[in-house]
């Protein structure tokens, strides 16, 4: 018989802690919380093999913590580290997590640090030690009445997710016990004047939404493909705080639509799972061309000149600043693929790769396992080939440029432009090997 054990926890954010997500040097330490944050945790376990989902209301994941947490529940719960994946709702209204959150984008506070590792294996330890049986799963597609965010980079064109992917988990009576559901679009809502306060955002009040109206014990969200992809109301927008509700309030209607009109009914869920590192394609650079680089970068604000400077110093002193990352694959059966993107990815090519996996229903879910930054489009990377084009970027948060060239926060090398192409390459090859 598959069983799933589920739980959830608050994540308590210090007062002042900083606050992570609109870009460096925002200053933005708490000041309340408007909403809770909350790590959940749901163990799947078929009779031979287990795996475990930890996901929290946070911007990022991190991958020496997730490295770190899978190690600790693999050893005390005895779950293979190829099947225990960490994913983040990408909510810009919580701490920053981990060692390498990026220059200037909000300290990571060290209580919050251990906070955060503390309640992952208290709620791993709950999955683990309270399984329901489950009958069956059941997945389907809900299309969206009318978008629910804007394309940011290309506004022209506006590609959007227009699709909330959905998976139940059936007990005997046909209760639902967890609900995995996936939809793109940046946890931006909650912004400006609210930004000082801890949100988890729209997903937030969708998870909280789908518990209200008893559509499942458990709502587990998953982040899809959105690296382009902005929220289509704010509170900036609406001068109050119900944003995040206002999106939820439309999500929810589209899919609580498509739960009662059923999905298909998957009984085999054998579970197989795969990790791997691997090194991402970058443009390496010599001191001399970051300099060179950093001058150029210098017209138009001194954050970027200065992070090149430094990662032109580090090289000279024995840095390695080339990228790794982790991929990851989960299969319950032949029909459900959960493919794991450590940073973000666009809405396209987010809905090629599913559209190209094995499983018929294919949720790519994006910052999980640590924090790659952005793999943007090919497009993108010829829409602006140098640095010098970004005094021709006419957005005023230069949308398009500013994801390819987030590269020095990090102290990183710069993708290539065929980065988006080797993330679909991989997830496809790991999904096929299991």
């Amino acid at each position: 018989m598959f069983q799933i054990g589920c739980a959830e926890k608050i994540l308590t954010v210090p007062l002042f802690t900083e606050l992570y997500g609109y870009g460096v040097f925002q200053g933005r330490r708490n000041l309340g919380v408007r909403d809770p944050l909350f790590c959940r945790a749901c163990c799947f376990d078929d009779g031979t093999t287990r795996a475990m989902i930890v996901s929290s209301d946070l911007c990022t994941m991190d991958r020496l913590y997730s490295a770190e947490r899978r190690a600790a529940i693999s050893q005390k719960f005895h779950i293979a580290p190829d099947c225990i994946a960490f994913t983040a709702t990408h909510t810009h209204s919580g701490p920053a997590l981990g060692t390498d959150c990026g220059i200037g984008s909000g300290e990571p506070d060290p209580r919050f640090q251990t906070i955060w590792k503390t309640t992952v294996m208290e709620v791993a330890e709950e999955a683990v030690r309270h399984p329901e049986d489950i009958k069956e799963a059941e997945a389907g597609r809900a299309p969206l009445t009318r978008k629910l965010g804007r394309n940011r980079v290309e506004p022209e064109k506006n590609a959007t997710d227009e699709t909330i992917r959905w998976i139940k988990f059936l007990r005997p009576d046909g209760s639902c016990k967890l609900l995995l559901h996936s939809h793109g679009i940046h946890g931006i809502a909650t912004n400006i004047p609210f930004h000082k306060v801890v949100s988890a955002d729209w997903m937030g009040a969708a998870n909280r939404k789908i518990g209200e109206r008893k559509l499942a014990d458990m709502p587990l969200f998953l982040l899809g493909p959105c690296g382009d992809v902005n929220t289509y109301t704010s509170c900036r927008e609406l001068k109050n705080d119900t944003a995040a509700d206002v999106i939820a309030d439309d999500y929810i209607a589209d899919l609580e639509k498509s739960l009662r009109s059923g999905g298909e009914k998957i009984a085999d869920l054998t579970i197989r799972g795969v990790l791997k590192t691997c090194e991402f394609p970058v443009v390496e650079q010599t001191p001399e061309e970051l300099r060179r680089d950093a001058e150029t970068f210098r017209p138009f604000g001194p954050h970027h000149a200065d992070r090149l400077e430094e990662m032109a110093l580090a090289l000279e002193n024995g840095a390695n600043l080339k990228v790794m990352n982790e991929f990851q694959a989960i299969r319950f059966g032949d029909k459900i693929s959960l493919l794991f993107i450590p940073g973000e990815y666009f809405v396209e090519d987010g809905a090629a790769l599913m559209a190209r996996a094995r499983g018929r229903y294919c949720i790519a879910a994006t910052v999980a396992n640590g924090s790659g930054q952005y793999f943007p489009s090919a497009a993108d990377m010829k829409r602006y080939p140098t640095i010098q084009s970004a005094l021709e970027c006419t957005n005023n948060c230069r949308f398009g440029f500013y994801e390819i060239y987030c590269y020095p926060f990090r102290h990183r090398f710069k993708y290539r432009d065929d980065v988006a192409g080797f993330v679909a390459a991989n997830l496809l090859t790991l999904e096929e090997s299991i």
